[in-house]
């Protein structure tokens, strides 16, 4: 069960990431702002 928790995180952690890189490039200045 830990080994499931363990990939279930780091899914979500790349996620974030992806969408953190993805507003940052598309909004510039905008996303940080918000963010």
């Amino acid at each position: 069960m830990e080994s499931v928790v363990l990939v279930i995180h780091l899914i979500l952690a790349l996620a974030i990431i992806g969408l953190v890189l993805l507003q940052r490039s598309e909004g510039g200045g905008l996303g940080i702002g918000g963010g």
